[in-house]
């Protein structure tokens, strides 16, 4: 088959950026043609396809709209407030204002969108995370050329409106509400975001595929077995607690820098967190005030986190809520005992309802740090967290997406 990708861009290998370069690199190894679409594209993204025969497309052209592509702007527009005439009267259930966002721009990626699909004809598109869901599905009221849109969300949309201060990402839920009846089908990464999709759009349940996150490949152990330039790992020296992620709002590194120091205050360990982020100095200051700043560090985004992972006591996931947390699965992997919290939504499908790792309500300082202390004390052997992160593979997922793009 003929497929697309397309994410807005691809700076690093991380969470959905990494499954998108996975599922584009799977599915070419199983023979079809991939076309990676991109808004921006960076040194790693092109470094990852080099070896591949994936063909990255860019959607921004840097042209400025002609008149034509405003004509097609206001189609769209037009079309999109007629869809639904009775949310009109509904305040803000026509999502005017994120819609005219995302379509008048100087070069939007509606128009070059629209051009490729009339160009390429690909059998299916899949679009990962909310801008590129939007987009494709508003390419696809005007596009009559046969071919499937797939769209995936990523995360648990309810939590994430709820708790983020942008009107874009406060409106996604009501974007989805009014458009996902356009998509053929909906892939998510975990049955939490599912119900949560479910809910939010009414769709029925059989349009919506639980396709969990291709995140083990057998380079990993390799990976976790390079030397890692940081004195805390040596061999011998206090257990590590290992957190990993951007820091935000999302992940609530607070909670986990509060549990630490009470760890600390009874044992010796050390906390080695992961990332980057706005947060940064705010984490900084709390670790100060807490005391335990001296043991605690912040090396930044590193190439191979699976190294670390290999070498610490304990990784800990602090999150308020998630997609499918990928991180939990890459400790897993490398043989890390996990503490996570059990939020909506990943952590629990993951875990198996605490089967390979202890489970603790969000937010709850406490019971994190006994966690963390239970886990200090007595770790569960490395071979079956291996072999559960083993069932996350790269190859079972390509097979599931192949199929739902397939149709």
């Amino acid at each position: 088959m003929h497929l697309a990708i397309y994410i807005r861009s691809v700076e690093s290998a991380r969470g959905a950026e990494r499954v998108a370069v996975n599922v584009a690199r799977g599915l070419a190894a199983r023979g079809h043609r991939v076309d990676f679409l991109v808004e921006e594209n960076g040194e790693w993204l092109t470094r990852q396809m080099s070896a591949d025969p994936v063909h990255i497309v860019g959607l921004r052209t840097g042209r400025r709209a002609s008149v034509a592509d405003r004509l097609v702007q206001l189609w769209v527009f037009t079309l999109h407030l007629l869809s639904s005439p009775r949310a009109l009267l509904t305040r803000g259930d026509a999502c005017v204002f994120p819609v005219a966002q995302v379509l008048y721009k100087d070069a939007p990626p509606l128009l070059a969108l629209r051009r490729y699909l009339r160009q390429a004809k690909p059998h299916a598109v899949l679009s990962f995370l909310n801008y590129p869901n939007t987009v494709l599905l508003l390419t696809a009221q005007i596009h009559r050329g046969g071919t499937r849109f797939v769209v995936s969300v990523r995360n648990h949309m309810s939590s994430a409106a709820a708790h983020n201060e942008s009107s874009w990402v406060r409106s996604v839920p009501r974007l989805m509400r009014r458009l996902f009846g356009f998509a053929d089908s909906v892939v998510v990464p975990s049955r939490g975001v599912a119900d949560d999709v479910a809910a939010i759009t009414g769709m029925a349940r059989e349009r919506i595929a639980v396709i969990y996150n291709p995140v083990y490949r057998p380079e990993l152990a390799s990976m976790a077995e390079a030397p890692v330039d940081h004195p805390w790992l040596a061999d011998g020296n206090e257990p590590i607690v290992m957190g990993s992620g951007k820091f935000k709002q999302q992940k609530d590194f607070p909670t986990l820098l509060r549990a630490f120091a009470k760890v600390r205050a009874v044992r010796p360990a050390r906390l080695i967190v992961l990332g980057e982020g706005e947060d940064e100095p705010a984490l900084r200051q709390m670790a100060a005030d807490l005391g335990i700043a001296a043991d605690v560090d912040f090396p930044g985004h590193v190439d191979n986190p699976f190294a670390y992972y290999r070498r610490a006591s304990v990784f800990v996931l602090s999150s308020l809520w998630e997609g499918l947390p990928n991180v939990l699965i890459e400790a897993m992997a490398c043989g890390c005992p996990v503490v996570s919290t059990d939020c909506p939504s990943g952590p629990d499908e993951i875990l198996d309802g605490g089967r390979f790792g202890t489970l603790v309500p969000v937010g709850q300082v406490d019971a994190m740090a006994e966690a963390i202390l239970a886990t200090l004390s007595g770790a569960p052997p490395r071979a079956p967290l291996i072999a559960r992160a083993r069932e996350f593979s790269l190859d079972q997922a390509v097979q599931r997406f192949e199929a739902v793009m397939a149709g």
